[in-house]
């Protein structure tokens, strides 16, 4: 997941019931489609040895279990205040369409619509790189990684997604040959 969505910032459980964070932490370090994420990694042991071992495999901070998300949320911004990122918008609002990205919930005029998980990632994609455009390759690479689809997918899916979206959904613009661009007006 994180190397198909690319997060700014991964917050890891030292104790993962499959792997040991800690060697987790190191694999997504070495990755380099998460290098540049922010890592933290959570723990209920306070020893010395497991801080040093989570920094020792990559980690940017570490903090102990139990913790309180406002504690994690200022940790992870300040840290990407220092590396001149900022976290991304919860809500976007472009005119009548609102993409709520921690829900998972799109409305357009105020009335909700469904969208599949691509459907979604898809827009919201758009959405964050809206007035750039996205080539078919990139949003392919990005969103479908494990699979190899041909470029059409993305057509279909755009397709779809104008069709849910109305009016709204004449702002996702078609560039011929190369792929897509969201902007704010039809």
């Amino acid at each position: 997941m994180a190397r198909a969505s690319q997060p700014d910032a991964i917050v890891l459980d030292a104790a993962l019931p499959d792997a040991s964070g800690i060697e987790v932490c190191t694999v997504l370090r070495k990755d380099p489609s998460t290098r540049r994420s922010f890592l933290v990694v959570a723990s209920t042991n306070a020893d010395e040895d497991d801080r040093v071992a989570a920094f020792e495999a990559g980690a940017d901070d570490w903090i102990r279990k139990p913790f309180s998300t406002r504690e994690l949320l200022l940790r992870v911004r300040a840290i990407l205040r220092r590396r001149g990122r900022r976290l991304p918008e919860d809500t976007l609002s472009l005119g009548p369409l609102r993409i709520e990205r921690a829900a998972r919930r799109v409305t357009v005029s105020e009335e909700r619509i469904e969208l599949t998980r691509r459907e979604f990632d898809l827009l919201l994609r758009l959405a964050d790189g809206r007035g750039r455009v996205q080539t078919r390759e990139s949003l392919v690479a990005e969103l479908w990684p494990d699979e190899a689809p041909s470029l059409r997918v993305v057509d279909t899916t755009v397709k779809r997604l104008r069709r849910k979206m109305g009016p709204s959904g004449a702002w996702i613009r078609t560039l011929r040959g190369i792929g897509y661009q969201l902007t704010s007006e039809g």
